[in-house]
């Protein structure tokens, strides 16, 4: 998430309540510390991090959530953002 204001705050803690997981773009790449602020304070946040990495996470969330555990490698964002070859 980016923005401002709370409106994110509320949509955030029912993300997590239905299992889900929820970013937030990090203070110090944000304009505004608004929503990604309030988010990350309320403790509905499982990450911050700068908005050119958001899409990588996003991408390395999905790609392990269909995975098995004992098949995960972390990687770095280097990794991820190699075209295959």
């Amino acid at each position: 998430m980016t923005g401002m204001g709370a409106d994110g705050a509320l949509g955030s803690q029912c993300i997590r309540d239905a299992g889900g997981d929820v970013i937030v773009q990090d203070e110090a790449s944000s304009v505004v510390w608004g929503m990604p602020g309030l988010v990350h304070a309320s403790g509905f946040c499982d990450g911050a991090y700068p908005l050119d990495h958001l899409a990588t996470e996003i991408t390395r969330r999905v790609l392990q959530s269909r995975v098995p555990r004992t098949h995960i490698e972390e990687k770095s964002y280097s990794t991820l953002e190699q075209p295959a070859k």
